[in-house]
């Protein structure tokens, strides 16, 4: 299916999701189904608000109505993601007004409709910025499945750096344990699996780490504990890594040392570090948040994997996605397709700048819909201004690990805009997103 977009879609909402899942319920009938958002975090600052952060309550709860109406004979149909450990999903339900969706749906269905916070131990954070055990409800109550890549994993060409793996908050030693050469291992829900239909409904945005977050970047929600998800390799390229840059190398390694092996661990020394933190940013000028989309500074905290330089996010992303595409039910892998999977784009507020956490909103009035998710990013990253050939996740699909989806020449892709068909590098439109800091003056077009 060709890549979908529609423009003005806030006044059209429903009848737009509706009539794509209905075309959509001509070729697959579904028992099970599962639909994916994006509920990363709550919100925490009103410069970064929820409608720029998560996937809009209105694109969610028309895609379960038209789910109702269209596939009369699913069985269930799960809403779940797998947002950041310290997420305190109750309050993001509210804050984006999705709590009256989920009472009212939830009654309607007589219970095959259920939303799921499906993260396998969460958090919240207290006065010091420490992580304490949540007592909200949360889990999959079907489980997990640990599932074994194997030399199939996108990650294998640098597993011998898997002493290096590691994501920000979560434990690198359970990074690292988990893949290594010739095994790599993810952990994902199993109401995931169970899935044969999976409804992608990511939220369009820019992100630190990835250049863009969409359909493919969505897809990391599967995963029940994230500390199974290499995000970048630990230090600068100068040593092997791609955490950060050469540029401040030693700077950046003394932030991230103190921090991991102190500051996390031990109330009295964060108490004792953060203001040393606070003057070494004072007197270098480094800037930690973009306020406006002009205002990236030249001196932006850039560390965790958040620059293009980041070699190693596009490879988790990639597996993630062979998941979804090959694992069967049982958590095994095969060379062809074991669920449909369809993406539904929220573009009505879109992200730009220092996303995914950090996102200014955009009212692009967008929705895009398709079945390939690397021309979904590829024609995403277009008309944000970007140059997909510029943006690992998209520009390396011709090594992913099977055939049917990112099967394309970028300069042949073809595009719909309400209704219009063309080339994608034919289109005029140009959003002139703000990129992530670590990636201003090299992703644009």
């Amino acid at each position: 299916m060709i890549t979908r977009c529609f423009t003005q879609a806030s006044a059209r909402i429903q009848t737009l999701i509706s009539s794509q899942l209905e075309e959509l319920a001509r070729s697959c009938q579904p028992r099970r189904i599962l639909i994916k958002p994006n509920w990363v975090l709550h919100e925490t600052d009103p410069a970064f608000p929820i409608r720029a952060l998560v996937t809009d309550a209105r694109v969610i709860e028309a895609a379960v109505e038209a789910c109702l109406q269209h596939f009369p004979g699913a069985e269930s149909i799960v809403i779940g993601d797998c947002p950041l450990q310290w997420c305190d999903w109750p309050l993001l339900c509210r804050q984006s007004g999705l709590q009256p969706a989920i009472d009212r749906l939830t009654k309607l269905s007589n219970g095959r409709v259920v939303f799921r916070d499906l993260r396998k131990e969460v958090f919240r954070r207290d006065a010091n910025n420490f992580l304490l055990p949540s007592t909200d409800e949360h889990g999959d109550p079907r489980g997990y499945r640990e599932l074994e890549l194997g030399q199939r994993s996108h990650l294998e060409e640098i597993s011998a750096q898997s002493e290096k793996f590691a994501v920000n908050d979560y434990s690198s030693s359970v990074t690292s344990s988990n893949h290594r050469s010739g095994s790599h291992r993810y952990f994902v829900s199993q109401s995931v699996l169970d899935a044969d239909l999976l409804i992608n409904l990511p939220k369009w945005k820019s992100h630190q780490k990835s250049g863009i977050t969409g359909a493919l970047k969505n897809l990391v929600g599967i995963n029940g504990d994230k500390a199974y998800l290499p995000h970048f390799r630990k230090g600068a390229p100068k040593w092997g890594g791609d955490e950060y840059r050469d540029e401040n190398r030693w700077l950046y390694f003394a932030q991230t040392t103190l921090r991991e092996n102190l500051q996390k661990k031990s109330g009295l020394a964060y108490k004792l570090l953060k203001p040393g933190w606070e003057l070494v940013k004072r007197v270098r000028g480094i800037e930690t948040r973009l306020d406006k989309p002009g205002g990236s500074p030249k001196n932006f905290y850039i560390a965790g994997g958040s620059w293009h330089g980041n070699e190693t996010i596009w490879r988790m992303i990639y597996d993630l996605n062979l998941i979804i595409r090959c694992a069967d039910a049982a958590g095994r892998l095969h060379d062809t397709p074991q669920r449909h999977c369809f993406t539904i784009v929220d573009g009505l507020i879109s992200g730009e700048g220092n996303g995914p956490l950090q996102p200014l909103p955009r009212d692009t009035d967008w929705l895009a819909f398709g079945d390939d998710p690397f021309a979904i990013d590829a024609a995403l990253s277009w008309f944000m201004g970007f140059a997909p050939e510029k943006i690992q996740i998209i520009a390396r699909r011709a090594s992913f690990a099977t055939a049917g989806w990112g099967d394309f020449e970028l300069n042949e892709l073809p595009v719909e805009i309400d209704g219009e068909r063309m080339k994608l590098v034919d289109s005029k439109i140009n959003f002139h997103f703000a990129p992530p800091p670590g990636w201003r003056n090299h992703i644009e077009r």
